[in-house]
């Protein structure tokens, strides 16, 4: 029942989708880095921050309102609703730089780095809410 109490807990939900999308980000970026002279390579971006801020603000601002899925494609507002977040790999339009390749090293190297900065920041965030649950536990 404890362990049930932390699966449904969308501070966690949130951390972790957090910490699976920076990973993947991290891959695509190194990965464009590594074809950065292929020819005909297209860059690649992830995204996933935005309707994650949708969904934490809707559980944040929905009150006590009871809310009813009147259709398949709707989303129930809980802690797998953060999970079921999309991580969205995508193409974006951009110049391309030599021989079909749109890859801006100063760009990919930049944004790595900005990646780096938040996966510390989110992992910090969870070490701090374990912290704080294990004052709680402890009394």
């Amino acid at each position: 029942m404890f362990t049930d109490a932390f699966s449904q807990n969308t501070t966690i939900s949130s951390l972790q989708l957090g910490i699976r999308g920076l990973m993947r980000r991290h891959e695509i970026l190194a990965g464009n880095i590594s074809n950065a002279g292929t020819p005909n390579y297209i860059a690649k971006e992830v995204k996933f921050e935005e309707e994650l801020a949708k969904i934490q603000r809707k559980l944040r601002y929905g009150g006590g309102i009871q809310l009813t899925n009147t259709d398949e494609e709707h989303f129930s507002l809980n802690a797998n609703s953060v999970l079921e977040a999309k991580i969205e790999i995508e193409e974006p339009e951009r110049d391309f730089i030599t021989n079909g390749n749109n890859v801006d090293l100063d760009r990919e190297m930049l944004n790595l780095g900005k990646t780096g900065m938040k996966y510390k920041a989110v992992a910090t965030m969870g070490k701090k809410f374990f912290e704080h649950m294990q004052t709680i536990i402890r009394g």
